[in-house]
């Protein structure tokens, strides 16, 4: 290759890289984009951490500890009345519709032999505490799906309340009213199940 050859060689790759170079700044000045300061959609969390009792005590609404300490054995029999065409509550009493209540606060789910329960409910753990009870009478066919009750549930906390004491009632050996939990320890629970599920970094 003579010196002719070489030079013009040399000038198309020193012209190539010139025009890679002038690619890239065009692209740049073009699709230039600032780094982000922040999240586009910042998360503000200290506003979390900061709520106060008041407001997640309303989120929450009363428990049934608290409904409880309200409710009347008068207005419980009152409201059951919607209940007594499908259940006797006398000791022994036969089953209808429903199964027999008596004894059935704090006794287990499905325990009344004679009674063809739903499967739902056979295969459903546990036993009718408060807290089930009241999850169960706010919207049965929600608590249990699958279940055989038709009964659409109490939308108020006070009927509830009031039907469950007049149930607790229905027994040798009544079990223990439910204890009220300070608001402080709710909300500190709650706080720690909301911190637990945000991600370490954002």
């Amino acid at each position: 290759m003579n010196s002719h050859d070489f030079n013009k060689a040399a000038m198309g790759v020193l012209m190539f890289l010139l025009l890679a170079i002038g690619v890239s700044n065009l692209t740049e000045v073009v699709f230039h984009q600032d780094p982000l300061e922040a999240n586009a959609y910042p998360i503000d969390t200290a506003s979390v951490a900061s709520a106060s009792v008041a407001d997640v005590a309303v989120d929450l609404g009363p428990s049934i500890a608290e409904l409880m300490q309200t409710a009347s054995m008068d207005k419980g029999k009152s409201v059951f009345k919607k209940c007594a065409a499908c259940h006797t509550t006398d000791n022994g009493g036969r089953t209808k519709i429903g199964p027999n209540l008596w004894g059935i606060v704090g006794n287990d789910v499905a325990n009344r032999g004679g009674f063809s329960y739903s499967n739902a409910m056979l295969s459903h753990e546990g036993n009718w505490d408060y807290e089930m009870l009241n999850t169960y009478l706010t919207k049965p066919k929600t608590a249990i799906p699958g279940n055989k009750m038709v009964f659409v549930g109490l939308k108020k906390g006070s009927d509830r309340a009031s039907v469950i004491l007049y149930l607790r009632s229905l027994s040798d050996a009544p079990i223990a009213l439910p204890t009220v939990v300070a608001v402080e320890e709710v909300v500190e629970e709650v706080m720690e199940d909301v911190e637990a599920a945000m991600p370490e970094t954002m």
